[in-house]
């Protein structure tokens, strides 16, 4: 293998490409022509000895030599901006941050998170993506994101996992229903939490919850245990805020959970990026 050119807009251009998942956004983000781009990923296939991307029209696909460089600059440019924190010893102004988070978080903590953050840094670019779980983790592992947001309730073994709230998963009905018992369950697809809940009531009652039907989207339970047609089972936060529905108690073991923050397990947040995490947690 060839030396590396000693040229960082090189490798930051490749960065910024593999991280926007497109040659011109790149080029358009760093204030330069697509044939720049192009030249500077080109010189450095041409130095490494390797081909870094897919090269085909319309299309960004790195080669699997092209996955782990992007994991390394990665690192560097985190290390990088920490070193320059470090230097200056204090929370300069953050220009732009990018996340992406679950919909029910985003509807919690969205509104009054960018409130204060843009109030802080009124020249802050917030790039925001929505997602699922699984989706989220794909983001953050491929740099599309700075951090992403999430519940614990699935593997996050490769992440570094930064709390931001903590609380309980509960039942919630409509406060005009006098009859719950007679109710039918609705709640998300089988993860860990429901798989809990199931064994509790079962062990609780002697026989599995009758069901309505499994929907991934804790606002839509909530909304339909609004309009009284089930007992919706999702965190506490989804039901603050929302008078119309109360909290079952049938003294069942609480089944708890944390918000989290996660990034890639060998990259650590930048001091901006925890002060934004830090804006995060007062929303809850």
């Amino acid at each position: 293998m060839k030396k590396l050119p000693y040229n960082f807009i090189y490798l930051k251009y490749f960065c910024d490409a593999v991280r926007l998942s497109s040659i011109s956004a790149a080029a358009l983000e760093n204030h330069v022509t697509q044939s720049a781009i192009s030249q500077a990923i080109a010189k450095l296939e041409d130095s490494i000895g390797q081909k870094l991307i897919v090269h085909q029209p319309n299309q960004f696909r790195l080669t699997s030599f092209g996955e782990v460089l992007s994991q390394k600059c990665r690192e560097l440019f985190s290390h990088i901006r920490m070193i320059e924190e470090d230097l200056i010893g204090s929370v300069k102004e953050l220009r732009r941050v990018s996340f992406a988070s679950m919909h029910s978080l985003s509807l919690k903590m969205l509104p009054k998170t960018l409130r204060k953050a843009t109030k802080r840094w009124p020249k802050l670019e917030v790039l925001f993506r929505l997602g699922h779980t699984d989706a989220i983790k794909e983001m953050v592992k491929k740099g599309l994101v700075d951090f992403g947001l999430v519940l614990d309730n699935d593997d996050l073994s490769s992440f570094s996992c930064h709390e931001i709230h903590q609380g309980e998963y509960g039942l919630y009905v409509a406060k005009s229903c006098k009859n719950e018992k007679e109710l039918p369950l609705i709640f998300s697809e089988e993860r860990k939490e429901v798989l809990d809940l199931q064994q509790a009531f079962k062990k609780r009652f002697g026989h599995p919850p009758e069901v309505l039907m499994e929907i991934s989207s804790w606002e839509v339970i909530a909304r339909l245990a609004e309009e009284g047609l089930g007992i919706g089972f999702f965190p506490d936060y989804v039901a603050q805020g929302k008078p119309r529905l109360r909290r079952i108690n049938w003294s069942l073991p609480v089944i708890p959970y944390r918000v989290l923050a996660i990034f890639p397990r060998n990259l650590k947040a930048s001091s901006n990026i925890e002060y934004f995490l830090d804006i995060c947690r007062t929303t809850f």
